[in-house]
């Protein structure tokens, strides 16, 4: 298995994927657990690009430059304020009747966003790992996941189309190849190797986090009707 391969499989055989709440929701997914989930990803979209700019800004290197700014400039648009990703986003969310004014961010997370600031900081090929397989490859799963549970749910309510989905998975798709392409050009060192495999299994060990937080939101639901709290 070569080093890329190693990367996928590291990704793809990760206990996030397992994540309890994912798992349940890939089976059935109500429309406040769709809220959720979006209203806290919208966050995580926001420090998606500042992610890419901090990781480029770390390297010299030209073509490494032009990759990152790729995607940065496909999440953002192509200069199109109203195609970037957070603002797709943002107007799935508002056909949703989701309510901006209460928005929150959860702890947990608050926590996955800073975690992963602390791994990029670590150095160019940290953030690569955990912007490459961790992130764009990860999430082209986890939202194939949460895309089929949307197309069931759609389809009993009635619910707008999810072009949000279907732009990142497109994206993603495309997105995770050219980081890939890129480290395995890049990281050619038996170092540089390993710093980039730490940066996924540390940005992978953050995005637990990410669903910790979900769940305990469930366990509190839980607990309220148990006790007969509304």
């Amino acid at each position: 298995m070569n080093f890329i391969q190693t990367l996928k499989r590291d990704v793809e055989t990760h206990p996030v994927l397992e994540s309890k709440w994912l798992l349940q929701r890939k089976e059935t997914m109500d429309f406040s657990d769709l809220l959720l989930w979006l209203s806290q990803e919208y966050f995580v979209s926001i420090g998606f690009v500042d992610w890419f700019l901090l990781v480029a800004a770390k390297t010299r290197n030209q073509k490494a430059k032009i990759v990152l700014v790729e995607n940065i400039w496909e999440e953002l648009g192509e200069g199109k304020i109203e195609e970037t990703h957070v603002s797709i986003l943002t107007h799935f969310l508002n056909q949703l009747q989701f309510d901006f004014s209460a928005h929150q961010i959860l702890p947990e997370t608050q926590t996955y966003l800073e975690k992963m600031k602390s791994v990029i900081d670590r150095g160019f090929y940290y953030g690569l790992g955990a912007l490459g397989p961790a992130n764009e490859y990860l999430l082209k799963l986890e939202y194939s996941m949460i895309a089929s549970a949307y197309q069931k749910l759609k389809s009993e309510m009635g619910l707008p189309e999810g072009k949000f989905f279907q732009v990142n998975l497109d994206a993603d798709e495309g997105h995770s190849k050219r980081m890939f392409d890129l480290i395995e050009e890049v990281a050619s060192t038996e170092e540089s190797k390993s710093q980039v495999i730490e940066g996924n299994r540390l940005a992978l060990l953050a995005r637990k986090d990410f669903y910790l937080g979900l769940s305990r939101l469930d366990e509190e639901k839980f607990k309220s009707a148990s006790s007969g709290i509304v």
